[in-house]
């Protein structure tokens, strides 16, 4: 008995199983995709993003303001005034606090006030980025925002160059007693990455 052999050429092979690869290849792609698949419980609409930007834009500029005509303002947003809460969480403030960043108590903030104003302080603040991040376990959205601000005032005490800063946020939502079932976003974590800091 004589075995016959058969030549198989390239073509035969891929005439013969091409369909086949395709469909394992196929199949293969679309288990990465769902495995890799962003949660859609998790995601972020893109309404959602554009409030978190516009807020985290406030916050930065509450922040670093030290002008004398909105200081009092800027600082009062960022603090909860009774039981509403401001931009900031209170362990947010507490930290702030304590680098000396917000006033401690209320005549702070009026004695600070003053001071801006007799020197007529003026601050210009620019943010080149604020980029989003993916939101965690917990849904708080990291969000890290720079740029540069500069500051003048009359008498020349602190005028100078424009200084870069960098801060990162860890946004999450929070409710108000006086509107229950709508929240808005606050700041729960800071990180100043600022050079220096």
């Amino acid at each position: 008995m004589y075995w016959r052999i058969r030549r198989v050429s390239p073509e035969h092979v891929i005439k013969t199983y091409g369909v086949h690869a395709a469909l394992a290849v196929s199949l293969l792609c679309n288990a990465v995709l769902m495995v890799t698949r962003p949660n859609p419980q998790k995601q972020v609409s893109g309404e959602m993003k554009t409030n978190l930007d516009v807020f985290a834009r406030n916050v930065t500029q509450h922040i670093l303001d030290t002008s004398f005509i909105s200081y009092e303002a800027s600082t009062r947003a960022l603090l909860p005034t009774g039981p509403v809460p401001g931009e900031l969480s209170a362990a947010v403030v507490a930290l702030l606090k304590q680098r000396e960043q917000l006033p401690k108590s209320g005549e702070d903030l009026k004695a600070t006030a003053r001071t801006l104003e007799s020197q007529r302080q003026v601050c210009a603040v620019r943010i080149d980025s604020v980029a989003q991040g993916e939101p965690d376990a917990n849904s708080h959205m990291p969000i890290d925002v720079s740029g540069v601000v500069a500051i003048h005032s009359a008498d020349e005490s602190v005028s100078g160059n424009p200084v870069p800063f960098r801060f990162q946020y860890k946004v999450g939502m929070a409710t108000n007693p006086n509107t229950p079932g709508v929240t808005r976003p606050i700041v729960i974590d800071f990180k100043d990455l600022s050079a220096g800091r």
